[in-house]
């Protein structure tokens, strides 16, 4: 079972919901609210899986920090709590991707020791693709 809640450094992680398997990650996803000093400041998703697609283009971890919220390390530090309930699950690494011009998401990835291992392109075929994503960025971490 995975944590109701976890905290560090003045954030935590509140489990909100799981996910049934669906379009497009086709994964369970465990849902987590981000709070800090009583605020609900964004969402953390953790997709339960290991495919291809999950570890190439969407990444078993996913952060938003609310824009009024952003610049104070609360993403960083929810990802790393992330870390921790995929630890807990038995993973033994875990990979976060990000598209090449976001800047923030790539920073958190270096706050987390996330190691880029790559940027791919995506096919033209891929639901990403027709949303106007071409590029991705790959990060894993060993847990």
């Amino acid at each position: 079972m995975p944590p109701e809640m976890l905290s560090g450094d003045g954030v935590s992680i509140r489990l909100s919901g799981y996910l049934e398997p669906c379009a497009p990650t086709h994964v369970p996803t465990l849902r987590y609210a981000i709070e800090t000093a009583g605020k609900t400041v964004g969402e953390l998703r953790v997709r339960l899986g290991e495919s291809e697609d999950l570890k190439r283009y969407f990444g078993q971890i996913g952060y938003e920090v609310y824009p009024a919220f952003r610049r104070r390390g609360h993403a960083g530090t929810a990802c790393r709590l992330a870390l921790t309930v995929m630890r807990d699950l038995g993973y033994g690494e875990a990979w976060i991707t990000c598209n090449p011009e976001n800047l923030a998401s790539r920073r958190v990835c270096g706050r987390v020791s996330a190691e880029l291992v790559e940027t791919v392109d995506i096919p033209v075929d891929h639901v990403m693709y027709e949303h106007g994503i071409r590029q991705k960025c790959r990060y894993r971490v060993v847990l």
